[in-house]
């Protein structure tokens, strides 16, 4: 009978083990370079800013925000009423806010939420909007910072008040709030932040110089109120979706040479984002299920390069 000393038979077991373990399938290196030097071609028709059909309804939902209170800023219109919609879906206590009486009042109306029209960019009512809802609810879990504007022009041609009103309307809304909530967090040694930053904020963008240094501002706010309060319990994240199917955006496309397709040309993905898409990410960062996601900036489909067609 052959015999083996036991220290062998250990590694040949442990080998197996591994191998088993660790093996996936892969295609073959001629499947791969077929791959990438035959890519599926787009459909001659296709816009190709249409993304897979998102089902925000309650039957769809996991509730990943049951029972928190939850903030909103801009949330009147676009990716802001999308991520109204998806946080109700997922079981969250809404207080919403937009500069937009009637467009408040819609997605109030929607949702459930309650709220504030005002001013963002106005520190005293920023603070007054989060010290309300705190006292109506009782604390603050989450705050998503979605207010931003851009506009366009070379950094030559802007005047002094448009750099100021980008800081003020993409910088200084986030600040504002931010301060006001971490009061109410720091005291239940909880809480999520969220902020909507750019492409642009991560290595600039031709013609919105003043927005992409707001957005770069709104990514190093996020990064350092998590250095400074995570010990506390709270956690700050930003994301920086790509261009994203809005009404404003696809009127703006529209005048464009090469429309929609010449816009999507280089991002990631070769189409624009939906507005659910960007709510789904953002009702991800504030829950429980990225506990222990802090400090990060998600990129969603954005450009490789820092530029933006012409």
């Amino acid at each position: 009978m052959q015999t083996c000393d036991s220290t062998d038979n250990l590694k040949s077991l442990l080998y197996q083990y591994l191998w088993h373990a660790l093996w996936i399938p892969r295609p073959t290196l001629s499947r791969r370079r077929a791959a990438y030097e035959n890519p599926i071609p787009a459909e001659p028709d296709s816009q190709a800013y249409v993304p897979v059909s998102h089902d925000t309804t309650l039957a769809r939902m996991s509730g990943i925000l049951k029972g928190k209170v939850a903030l909103i800023t801009g949330a009147g219109a676009g990716i802001g009423a999308a991520t109204a919609r998806r946080f109700a879906a997922e079981g969250a206590v809404l207080w919403l806010n937009d500069l937009d009486p009637t467009a408040l009042d819609a997605i109030r109306d929607e949702t459930g939420g309650r709220g504030l029209a005002g001013d963002m960019s106005d520190s005293a009512f920023a603070t007054h909007w989060v010290d309300e809802a705190a006292g109506q609810h009782g604390r603050v879990d989450v705050l998503y910072n979605n207010v931003g504007v851009s506009r366009i022009g070379l950094i030559g041609e802007l005047s002094d008040d448009d750099w100021r009103s980008q800081q003020r309307l993409n910088l200084d809304t986030v600040f504002f709030a931010t301060r006001a909530a971490l009061k109410h967090m720091v005291r239940r040694r909880s809480g999520s932040i969220v902020s909507i930053s750019s492409g642009a904020g991560i290595g600039g963008q031709y013609r919105l110089g003043g927005y992409a240094a707001a957005k770069a501002g709104v990514i190093s706010l996020m990064e350092t109120v998590a250095t400074e309060y995570g010990r506390l319990g709270i956690r700050a994240n930003s994301l920086t979706p790509g261009p994203t199917a809005t009404e404003p955006l696809l009127d703006y496309l529209k005048g464009r040479p090469g429309g929609i397709e010449a816009h999507t040309a280089d991002l990631n993905l070769a189409r624009l984002s939906a507005v659910e898409e960007v709510a789904a990410a953002v009702a991800w960062l504030a829950s429980d299920e990225a506990s222990n996601v802090s400090g990060i900036c998600l990129q969603c489909n954005i450009r490789s390069g820092s530029r933006r067609p012409t």
